[in-house]
């Protein structure tokens, strides 16, 4: 299901965001360059919306990305899949912030009225 616009703007900093994707599990370890295995089945994991000032941009949501903690994230490979606050997608995988793949990731809007219109003219 398509949220309203501002939806994200609504929710309170640490909601419960579902991440979907098909990306890397491992990474190898010894001598660089490092290499992320990808095994080619779909993941999902938990994770939480920050709400802060210091997004890149007003088009992405911010993420964490602690899987020590149980807090999933999006990594190499994750790129387009959705983001679900229930059955709302919120957003799509789009980037990471580390080379780990922890701390924070990034994932583009679905609520702006840009986006919107974007994807309901291929719906209607």
């Amino acid at each position: 299901m398509l949220p309203s616009p501002g939806f994200v703007d609504a929710l309170p900093m640490k909601s419960e965001v579902t991440v979907v994707g098909y990306g890397t599990q491992t990474q190898t370890r010894g001598i660089p360059p490092h290499e992320w295995q990808l095994d080619g089945n779909r993941y999902f994991a938990p994770t939480q919306l920050f709400q802060s000032n210091d997004v890149i941009k007003a088009e992405f949501i911010k993420l964490s990305a602690n899987p020590s903690q149980g807090k999933g994230g999006i990594c190499f490979g994750d790129s387009g899949g959705p983001d679900l606050v229930g059955n709302i997608i919120v957003g799509v995988n789009a980037f990471v912030g580390t080379l780990q793949c922890t701390g924070v990731t990034y994932s583009s809007r679905v609520d702006t009225a840009n986006a919107l219109a974007f994807i309901n003219s291929f719906l209607h």
